[in-house]
């Protein structure tokens, strides 16, 4: 017996040596993937950890501060929960960078230490997120909820690639990118828009510290999915689950909503804040409790954390707090909002003496050039008033991502759905929807007062703060369409169907997309990052990589040029595409600005030949001919041309201005020569 165990002993082992042999020599021979394939998977991966890290400590400590609030549901619990401990983790990053403690050992050491002494409130997070229950009730949600799960894959891998979009290599990236290089948060150079309020900016500092720019990337992704649960558990809470699934798909249609969650923007971040505060709002006043009310004082005094316009969200708020009963309400709620909001604007107060910088006040680097440039009142909508009766209409139907006005793509489904809900309101009384409906509508009228006074301000981007309310109401409509149907006609059938073929055709879309950037090329590592840059951002990133060769002393001063993340040298972007301009106003002959220039240290010049001649195109900013007639004289009498082969010349075509060659040689980059 004992001679036939170890014959079998023997014969497993000879057997497992003989597979593992021919596996080994097989894959030595017939590698299934490379050494760099295998650091790209890695990198991903480090980023992917880096971002789950961060949101995992939000998720503890807001756990922590939240711990006297009863939620519903434990997604409601974790979104508030999140949200309020991603504030905390940028307000610790400002107050470090303050300091001058921007420095990636400590950072990974807090974080650490963080999560070792939050431990318990991470081990109760994460049991709630194991806790939680997103009801499918019917086929049609089960339809809702694979376009969403489909959307967030794709708006996942698309987060993973290097950044690309225009503002977040403008400023949303430069800011943290100068604040390492300098290893402190200090007074801002002259890029307006690293005054503005940087609850956002400060988590993409902590994350490219810890890791890089994708895994910031990945934060502003973790906000769409907070906001997407935020409005999930609303409309659960105040409605259904077949509202809520519908709602959320609704948003998720946003082909503008999606790119911007792939992007190190700060859009989602604001959307989800004024939400959360409109949501506590209705808790607050359900519970009469006063430190919901306070709670949605938090959301709202965040939300002006993000951005200026955000300074809406309060005072629209106030609508349903103020009441002669409430005046205590109201005080709590007011005071939380400007302690939650005071750090940026004390900030600015400190380094410019503005504490709205540059608005009202002035400042630094600001005259009243810049101001009007940068305002430019008067070119709104006000003198055509039919524009802004149909501008709804227009957003939805004419605007595009990248379009001159409105610069977003937004679906047909808000539109198409929301004013259903004048067939069934009467036959459907309901507190919170009215509610949703008034906030939605004072966020619109803010939106359409911007509209009227700047064209700057024709941005659908801007109105997206009052999406999520917008998504309930055309939810609910669509959900409510069944008590009007006729024996021979259903409305909601009909409705049904087109919501399926729009979710069917964005998706499809979707994924055509996804497929157009050659995602997998960079992820699987058989693209470089440098390959994929400049594949993706063109001549633009061969102009930059060419001003990297350039002397480590030089200054380069960019012309129509706003984007200045990747580049290496010490450079001068054009943030508000003013530079010329305002030069022009000081100067009045080429000789005297080159001799400004030359004094201020700057030694070569980037001219986007392409921006120029697309703003001469459409004569969106004003540039006059003794303006493009100076600049040929400069490129002549003071510059060198050391990159670019096509001279700086001014043609007519189709009664328009252009450069000539500017689509072919869409950049140029000059030395400026001693006199």
């Amino acid at each position: 017996m004992k001679r036939e165990t170890l014959s079998r002993v023997l014969s497993i082992l000879l057997a497992v040596a003989w597979l593992f042999a021919v596996a080994l020599a097989y894959y030595i021979v017939h590698k299934p993937f490379t050494v760099e394939n295998l650091l790209a998977i890695l990198n991903a991966l480090g980023d992917v950890l880096v971002a789950a890290a961060l949101f995992a400590l939000a998720a503890a400590l807001g756990r922590r501060l939240t711990r006297a609030l009863r939620f519903a549901s434990p997604l409601e619990a974790l979104v508030f929960q999140a949200g309020i401990g991603l504030a905390m983790i940028s307000f610790a990053t400002l107050a470090l960078g303050l300091l001058g403690w921007l420095n990636p050992i400590l950072f990974w050491a807090l974080l650490l230490l963080s999560l070792f002494l939050l431990r318990a409130d991470l081990i109760s997070s994460w049991r709630d997120l194991r806790a939680l229950h997103l009801p499918i009730d019917s086929r049609f949600d089960r339809v809702l909820a694979l376009f969403c799960g489909f959307t967030l894959a794709l708006a996942f891998l698309l987060a993973l690639l290097p950044p690309t979009a225009w503002d977040a290599q403008t400023y949303h990236l430069v800011e943290a990118k100068v604040a390492i290089a300098q290893g402190r948060i200090a007074a801002p150079p002259d890029i307006v828009y690293f005054s503005f309020p940087s609850l956002v900016e400060m988590l993409y500092l902590a994350a490219m510290l810890l890791k890089g720019d994708i895994a910031a990337q990945l934060i502003h992704l973790c906000f769409f999915l907070l906001l997407l649960g935020a409005l999930f558990a609303f409309a659960a809470r105040y409605f259904s689950a077949r509202v809520a699934w519908l709602a959320c798909a609704v948003l998720v249609a946003v082909p503008s909503l999606v790119s911007l969650a792939t992007w190190a923007y700060v859009d989602l971040a604001l959307v989800f804040y004024a939400f959360a505060a409109f949501y506590a709002v209705m808790i607050a006043r359900e519970a009469n409790d006063w430190r919901w009310f306070a709670l949605a004082g938090v959301c709202a005094g965040l939300a002006m954390g993000v951005k200026y316009t955000a300074a809406i969200v309060p005072l629209a708020l106030l609508v349903f707090i103020i009441q002669p009963r409430r005046l205590s309400f109201v005080v709590v709620f007011l005071s939380f909002a400007a302690l939650f909001a005071a750090p940026w604007y004390l900030r600015n107060w400190v380094f410019t003496g503005n504490p709205v910088y540059p608005f009202v006040f002035g400042g630094p680097y600001w005259d009243a050039f810049r101001a009007e440039w940068f305002s430019r009142f008067g070119t709104g909508l006000l003198n055509t008033p039919l524009q802004l009766l149909t501008a709804p209409w227009d957003a939805t139907i004419l605007g595009s991502e990248g379009a001159v006005s409105y610069d977003a793509t937004i679906g047909p489904l808000l539109l198409a759905l929301a004013p259903l809900l004048v067939l069934v309101f009467y036959k459907f009384q309901n507190q919170i929807l009215r509610d949703a409906l008034v906030f939605s509508t004072i966020l619109y009228l803010f939106w359409l007062a911007g509209l009227a006074e700047s064209k700057l301000l024709l941005e659908t981007r801007l109105l997206f703060p009052a999406f999520p309310t917008l998504a309930v109401a055309a939810a609910v409509a669509f959900d409510r369409l069944a008590v009007i149907d006729l024996p021979q006609f259903s409305l909601q059938r009909f409705a049904r169907l087109l919501v399926l073929l729009v979710l069917g055709l964005t998706a499809f879309s979707y994924a055509l997309g996804f497929a157009s950037v050659n995602a997998f090329g960079y992820l699987a590592g058989f693209e470089s990052r440098d390959v994929y840059l400049a594949r993706a951002l063109g001549g633009y990133y061969a102009a930059i990589q060419f001003v990297n060769t350039l002397p480590p002393n030089s200054k380069t001063l960019f012309l129509w040029e706003p984007r200045s993340y990747y580049a290496r040298r010490t450079v001068q972007p054009d943030a508000i595409l003013d530079a010329f301009a305002h030069l022009h106003s000081q100067f009045h002959d080429a000789d005297s600005l080159a001799a400004a220039l030359r004094q201020q240290g700057y030694t070569h010049i980037l001219l986007s030949r392409v921006g120029l001649n697309y703003l001469l195109q459409t004569a969106y900013d004003p540039i006059a001919a003794n303006d493009t007639q100076m600049l040929q004289d400069l490129t002549v009498r003071d510059l060198k041309q050391v990159y670019g082969k096509t001279p700086f010349e001014i043609v007519m075509r189709g009664g328009a201005p252009t450069l000539l060659g500017a689509s072919n040689d869409q950049y140029a980059v000059y030395e400026i020569e001693s006199p």
